[in-house]
């Protein structure tokens, strides 16, 4: 599988899993295992685009593309990354 087709996978499977189209992503790599992705997700759109709160979640596909785990690993705001908990 090739990074474009692991990110792809990634994207499905975190629109999938939380209901929202991932903003970006900021990570895909290769692994022993597989491939590990990190995604940017819009969580709550605030009433100004400053207040908006983002979430980052690590997934781990195997070597055909398939989800074997994923994470939030934090939450952010949009303006000054003021990470909030996960």
């Amino acid at each position: 599988m090739k990074a474009i087709e692991a990110s792809l996978a990634g994207r499905a499977a975190i629109e999938t899993l939380t209901g929202r189209p991932p903003e970006h992503t900021s990570r895909c790599e290769a692994t022993d295992s597989g491939w590990e992705l990190q995604f940017e997700v819009l969580e709550t759109r605030g009433r100004l685009t400053d207040n908006d709160i983002f979430a980052s979640y690590l997934l781990k596909l195997d070597s055909d593309g398939e989800l074997l785990a994923y994470e939030r690993t934090r939450r952010y705001t949009r303006v000054g990354n003021t990470n909030l908990a996960a």
